[in-house]
């Protein structure tokens, strides 16, 4: 049995052993009732939550949950892909952003024990995490310890909005400078020429919380706003002058950038984690984080895009909330990952049009393995679909298809896996779009491994 699951039996145990039910409810008698009129927030069908000490929410399943899937599998990905961007110059920054319970332990009610919460188990769950990145060479970031740490700032602000999931500016400033600390301690750090930046209290914009709005329908008084101070990150020099200049990190010769990419916590405006990672790693962000993207919208977007593979950043930081699965889609998503990080393609293959949305290609004669997949490049950046047409050498068809959210950037670029296809030979392959194909067009074979690990 491998470490990853000795450490989930091992949890699972522990909560057998540590959710002692009598002991939990007798706890769960002292906690104050609630404080805003709040009845039946458990049972909630959208959405179950439980209120902890001084106003604060949680949700019942991603917040208080002491397992999540992160298998070695997982660690094994993270770690190749990590290998693949170094490879080209970049270095990946992993930060996986820990659960309101694991940063904010103290602030959660006795009576979640009913649900097997136990903080110790929730800290070493994390701090398990990123210790096996970190034993595969990823730079891997802890910021839940720094949470606890540093419960609140001088306005009495938390780390995470009591009504809402997301972090408040106090909780994004706080991971920015657990990032930069290990931007700063690696060697690809050591060349790049500080940019510093200056943090100004700005007006923040209202902010909208389906959470608030789910719970304010259960609940008598009205229950804490989504707000918080708000800060927006200036250079220093146009500080001074009051002058604001555009910077395109991407369009000139100096890479010393980074390239974030994350969910809705990097994404909202009034938390500013992007500001925030300005101003302690002294470096410009460009940031690619989606709202609503999952947990590889953002990465798919980005490194799929043109800009990226054009000129690449020093770091990449990727933001995921620990609970978000990142197995859940199997392969495929990974090996597009890989196959777009390592960008070693051949040159394009002689496809001709089939019809207006259609290319197709010859495949007699090449030979192809299971860690290779078939780069459709539609030459422009639209397209959110994408079906793959193989014909075997016994005349049989497999057809498989590859989507963009609507939340996702169109970048024209898909990456069909062949993992599933060892053995098989191929005479023929056919692409079909959403969108009309052109002369900038083109089918390539791709790896997923470099020539030392192939």
């Amino acid at each position: 049995m491998n470490n990853g699951k000795r450490y989930g039996v091992a949890v699972a145990v522990a909560l057998c052993i540590t959710g002692n039910a009598r002991a939990a409810v007798a706890q769960a008698a002292e906690d104050s009732p609630s404080g805003y009129g709040c009845t039946n927030i458990e049972q909630i069908s959208e959405l179950q939550m439980i209120e902890g000490r001084g106003g604060m929410f949680f949700r019942i399943l991603a917040d208080i949950r002491l397992q999540h899937a992160f298998t070695d599998q997982t660690i094994d990905h993270i770690a190749a892909m990590a290998k693949a961007l170094e490879t080209k110059g970049t270095t990946l920054i992993y930060m996986p952003l820990p659960t309101k319970s694991q940063a904010m332990p103290k602030l959660v009610p006795a009576k979640a024990a009913l649900y097997g919460f136990d903080a110790d188990i929730a800290a070493n769950v994390y701090n398990d995490v990123v210790r096996r990145l970190s034993e595969k060479g990823v730079a891997a970031v802890d910021v839940a310890t720094p949470m606890r740490k540093n419960e609140t700032n001088a306005f009495g602000e938390y780390a995470f909005f009591k009504s809402d999931f997301h972090w408040t500016a106090h909780g994004a400033g706080i991971a920015a400078q657990a990032v930069a600390d290990v931007i700063r301690s690696l060697p690809a750090y050591s060349d790049v020429n500080p940019v510093r930046f200056d943090m100004l209290e700005v007006a923040p914009e209202p902010e909208s919380s389906s959470m608030r709005e789910l719970l304010q329908k259960h609940c008598v008084s009205n229950l804490p706003a989504v707000a918080a101070h708000s800060y927006g990150a200036v250079r220093r020099e146009e500080a001074k002058t009051g002058e604001t200049k555009s910077l395109d990190i991407f369009g000139g010769s100096d890479n010393s950038s980074i390239a974030l990419i994350g969910t809705s916590y990097s994404d909202k405006p009034i938390s500013n984690f992007a500001g925030f990672l300005e101003h302690s790693a002294e470096m410009p962000v460009e940031n690619y984080s989606i709202s609503g993207g999952n947990q590889f919208g953002s990465i798919l977007s980005f490194v799929t895009s043109r800009e990226f593979q054009q000129q690449r950043p020093r770091f990449l930081v990727w933001e995921n909330p620990i609970y978000n699965n990142l197995g859940q889609f199997g392969a495929a998503p990974w090996m597009e990952i890989m196959a777009a990080s390592l960008n070693e393609c051949s040159a394009p293959l002689a496809a001709s049009p089939v019809d207006g949305n259609t290319v197709g290609t010859d495949l007699s004669g090449i030979t192809l393995s299971a860690n290779d997949v078939l780069q459709a490049d539609l030459g422009e950046d639209l397209g959110r679909k994408a079906v793959f047409t193989l014909t075997d050498g016994d005349g049989q068809v497999h057809r498989r298809s590859i989507e963009r959210g609507d939340r996702l950037r169109s970048t024209g670029r898909f990456y069909f896996s062949l993992a599933d296809f060892q053995n098989k030979a191929f005479n023929k392959v056919a692409v079909s779009f959403d969108s009309p194909v052109g002369e900038r067009t083109t089918l390539s074979i791709c790896k997923t491994k470099s020539g030392e690990d192939s």
